[in-house]
């Protein structure tokens, strides 16, 4: 076996850890930054953040890392602080609101029937964590406007470089979150498609 096949498996040894060591939590949300928003309030109001649908192999307490030969191994001691699809919104909704200058409505249910709000779904297709490499984010995102049946839905593909070590998986995906949060945002402000996404025209 070559030495560096020897090398990239005791990093994962390392990584999984013995069943002795205390188990560590992570979460996708950033702290808040300081300061104004960066894009206007929504156009057409309030906005609800619907549930994210995550991929069912990576939906596990504990984190799911990709090995080169596509094996998912799940890290036994580093664990998400809560379900990933639930982490993943709020994360998204802390960023639409730094995004926005305004949080998505509380009232999830109501909220997502009421026409005087716009609605966000969104379908995280890909969630990739490739220790020592990348890690990759892939989503679908469709917006139902306040006040009409318009509707667009928009795709895109985000992936950031990262260096060796569980923290660094988690920091790299919260700049992901980051920038789709970035074209969601985009997409209430303008009512349009944001640059940088493939999007289907507004309906």
């Amino acid at each position: 076996m070559r030495p560096t096949r020897w090398l990239f498996l005791a990093w994962f040894a390392a990584l999984a850890g013995c069943s002795s060591a205390p188990p560590v939590n992570y979460t996708l949300s950033r702290p808040v930054p300081q300061g104004a928003a960066t894009l206007p309030a929504v156009k057409s109001g309030p906005y609800a953040l619907g549930e994210v649908i995550v991929p069912p192999e990576v939906d596990h307490a504990e984190l799911a890392v990709q090995q080169t030969d596509g094996r998912i191994l799940l890290l036994a001691n580093d664990l998400w602080s809560a379900p990933l699809g639930g982490q993943l919104r709020t994360a998204l909704a802390l960023e639409l609101t730094t995004q926005l200058g305004m949080p998505p409505v509380q009232n999830l249910t109501p909220g997502m029937r009421d026409p005087e709000v716009s609605v966000v779904q969104v379908d995280v297709q890909r969630f990739d964590l490739v220790p020592g490499q990348q890690v990759t984010l892939e989503a679908l995102w469709r917006v139902r406007f306040a006040g009409s049946k318009k509707l667009v839905t928009c795709f895109v593909r985000l992936q950031e470089p990262v260096g060796v070590g569980v923290s660094a998986l988690v920091l790299g995906q919260q700049k992901n979150i980051k920038q789709l949060a970035t074209l969601i945002a985009e997409t209430l402000s303008t009512q349009g498609k944001p640059k940088g996404a493939n999007c289907t025209a507004p309906q």
